[in-house]
């Protein structure tokens, strides 16, 4: 750590009372010790990094900018006048700035802000080697409008108005621990060359990462998101790992480009927390369908077409990673919402009756063929209500001899609902073929409508039964 990061005591400052100071516990001190030994790893950390950066910072200053001083710097600053077009070697801000402060296309070695409260702090389109800021607050809003920075790292800061990072361009890590951000916080089009990182973070409005690009990867750990996270049309190239965060509004993947693992299986979900996967490119995703269900915001606006191309993006990521019993249930919702999405009409009865044979055969029948237990649970329904309706018709039926109790009259009600039932099996497992003179008039309508559902629902059995032999 350089020397001008180092707190020293001032020379003269008043000597404390024994008994005005109250011992921090032991719990408290090792937390302190940690905390700064945090900080100080995370500053060495960036350190050493600039070393592995190419070329000198000086080299890219152009020419005829002058250079200011420290001194000269915070002058203009405590002012309130912007400071524009120059260099500064390093800059160290530590006061209290009750103005507005403004830097445009500034170039600076090293800014410290450390303690320092500000009204408002602006970068705009400025190029700042090193920044490292802790335990720093910004009454009003936190800029860096087209600013390029090379390392960076705040810890600890509270932003009350929001922070916008538009068009940033961060050309090795950028780190966040401890801060709060009030207000909205805003990436768009940011350009990352290395990781971005927050940690123990807390942003209580709008996250937007939309259109911003990682050329490694980005992480967010034990953070909270109170507002919608937006990484649509966002491109990360590495991970994308958000695990032990919680989120309380939309997570919004939508057209997101993301070329590695994205994991979201252990997230902390609010209750009106929603997710967005339209045209996702990825197939790395991992996160379980009860993170899911019930949470699909197109799919819970009526926007079933588009619901359904979300869960095929799902479905693709699980079959990819072998998952096949999640890949069944995405393919399942799939193709409810692709059932949804046809848009039946009564003004097109043929539309409807397509509709509930799709529904009663495939979906609930079967789970399109992903569910061999519903093709049973179908077939024994199936089965006991053409029963129902022989019993009611039964002297539509030819006599038999053979009754199930033959202790009680013919016409009796368990004996007439035992042929039924028998009949109603026999139709459902046999077919037509043998049973053309067990009925009369009317009554051969519904055995010849038991006999082809019962082919049909066998077939179905057969195909959910071999899908998840075969898988």
């Amino acid at each position: 750590m350089s020397e001008h990061e180092r707190e020293t005591p001032h020379e003269h400052a008043p000597e404390r009372a024994p008994d005005a100071a109250r011992p921090l516990s032991p719990e408290r001190q090792a937390g302190e010790r940690g905390d700064a030994q945090t900080a100080v790893s995370h500053v060495r950390e960036l350190d050493r990094l600039l070393g592995a950066v190419k070329g000198r910072f000086h080299d890219e200053v152009p020419s005829g900018y002058p250079t200011l001083s420290e001194e000269e710097t915070l002058e203009r600053l405590r002012a309130g006048r912007p400071v524009e077009h120059a260099y500064i070697d390093r800059l160290n801000i530590s006061e209290e700035l009750p103005k507005g402060v403004l830097l445009r296309d500034v170039y600076i070695r090293s800014l410290s802000l450390v303690g320092a409260r500000f009204q408002n702090l602006t970068l705009q389109a400025c190029h700042v080697h090193r920044l490292f800021g802790e335990g720093c607050e910004v009454q009003g809003s936190l800029v860096f409008k087209r600013t390029e920075l090379t390392l960076s790292y705040l810890r600890d800061c509270v932003l009350h108005k929001g922070f916008n990072c538009e068009s940033l361009k961060v050309r090795s890590k950028f780190l966040m621990s401890k801060c709060v951000v009030k207000g909205r916080l805003r990436f768009w089009e940011a350009l990352f060359d290395d990781w971005v990182q927050f940690e123990d973070c807390v942003f209580e409005e709008r996250f937007d990462f939309r259109s911003a690009e990682c050329a490694a990867g980005l992480s967010a750990h034990r953070s909270r998101f109170a507002g919608p996270a937006l990484f649509r049309g966002a491109h990360v190239a590495l991970k994308l790992e958000l695990n032990d965060s919680r989120f309380e509004d939309l997570l919004d993947l939508s057209k997101a480009k993301l070329h590695d693992f994205v994991y979201l299986d252990s997230i902390e979900q609010g209750p009106a927390q929603r997710w967005a996967f339209w045209n996702t490119v990825s197939e790395r995703i991992l996160v379980r369908p009860e993170q899911v269900e019930g949470r699909l915001l197109s799919e819970e606006q009526g926007d079933y077409a588009k619901a359904m191309r979300e869960y095929g993006v799902l479905k693709r990521s699980y079959e990819h990673e072998h998952l096949y019993t999640y890949d069944d249930w995405a393919f399942y919702r799939f193709k409810v919402n692709e059932r949804r999405a046809r848009g039946a009409a009564w003004s097109r009865p043929w539309t409807k009756l397509v509709e509930l044979f799709d529904w009663i055969l495939l979906d609930w029948g079967c789970g399109y063929g992903t569910d061999p237990l519903k093709a049973v649970r179908a077939a024994v329904v199936m089965v006991f209500f053409f029963a129902v309706v022989y019993t009611l018709g039964h002297h539509k039926l030819h006599p038999v001899d053979n009754l199930p109790f033959s202790a009680l009259p013919k016409d009796a009600l368990l004996n007439q609902f035992g042929v039924s039932l028998f009949l109603s099996v026999a139709a459902f497992t046999s077919g037509f073929g043998d049973l053309r003179g067990a009925a009369m008039d009317w009554m051969n309508v519904p055995l010849m409508l038991e006999a082809l559902l019962g082919t049909l629902l066998w077939g179905l059995f057969i195909v959910a039964f071999g899908r998840k032999v075969v898988r």
